[in-house]
């Protein structure tokens, strides 16, 4: 039944104090399933009183990793990083359990939504040093937080160490991170020398590899690339394109019926129309 209403706290919560009222004993699955329906809706202001039930339960029902796991994300989530990484410092100290990739995850991420650089990098380290290998995932955010915080060096630095050490390769996402913080940095030629080693690499640029690239180009002033790019990304049999807003910005950024947007958009649509593998 509390699956049921997992976009609905309100009833989630009367169906917790109907329970009570009732005297019917919570355990530990059933006290996470509530608090992660709290965390998917950002209700954590319910969290303190599940808690304290948790607590004065007799005998009183423990937290696992799952709770703390829980806990951590949806707190990131709903911007209380400071309150995230307490219960982190709680959990270690407490010495039961150890913090896995996803509970260092969902850290990084309240790091990058709040910009928190020098959180982020102590995380990395803790990672390092209690063994947690990263994925590309955790790289992914690594890297948009470090270019936007004009951080570009440490940006091919990390990477470099990181899938150095752990033994694994950057993705598509991360290539496509690593090249929005060339663009945060105004640094168009790197963001290119990056979409060139990805087709070395064998990897295939995606739609959201193009948009940035484009985007990225237009920001800068270098439309003539831009128009270049999109006409790169709808070649080849396995082409992924660009998004109908990306096509507009080139557009009209040539001049909304100048001979050169009419050019390209009829290009863009004979690729459209043409037999899809």
């Amino acid at each position: 039944l509390l699956k049921g209403f997992s976009d609905k706290p309100e009833k989630i919560m009367a169906m917790y104090d109907e329970m009570k009222a009732r005297k019917i004993e919570c355990n530990t699955i059933t006290y996470n399933t509530i608090l992660n329906h709290f965390a998917q809706c950002r209700a954590m202001r319910r969290v303190p009183q599940i808690l304290e039930d948790m607590r004065a339960s007799i005998p009183p029902v423990d937290p696992d990793i799952v709770t703390y796991s829980t806990l951590i994300k949806g707190f990131c989530s709903s911007g209380n990083l400071d309150r995230a990484l307490g219960l982190l410092a709680e959990m270690q100290a407490d010495g039961k359990f150890l913090p896995d990739e996803m509970m260092y995850n969902s850290l990084l991420d309240g790091c990058a939504k709040e910009q928190r650089i020098v959180d982020a990098l102590r995380l990395v380290d803790e990672m390092k040093k209690t063994g947690v290998a990263p994925s590309n995932y955790t790289l992914s955010m690594l890297v948009k937080l470090l270019g936007r915080c004009r951080r570009l060096n440490q940006v091919f630095t990390m990477v470099d160490e990181l899938t150095g050490e752990f033994g694994f390769r950057p993705n598509i996402q991360v290539y496509t991170c690593m090249i929005q913080a060339c663009f945060h940095n105004r640094q168009p030629a790197k963001a290119m020398a990056l979409y060139e080693q990805i087709l070395a690499d064998g990897l295939r640029p995606d739609e959201k590899t193009n948009v940035v690239l484009v985007r990225g180009h237009l920001q800068v002033g270098l439309v003539d690339k831009a128009v270049q790019l999109v006409r790169r990304s709808y070649s080849g049999p396995e082409a992924a394109g660009v998004d109908s807003q990306c096509v507009d910005m080139v557009l009209t950024k040539l001049g909304a019926g100048s001979e050169a947007a009419d050019a390209l958009q009829k290009e863009i649509e004979a690729w459209h129309k043409r037999p899809q593998r």
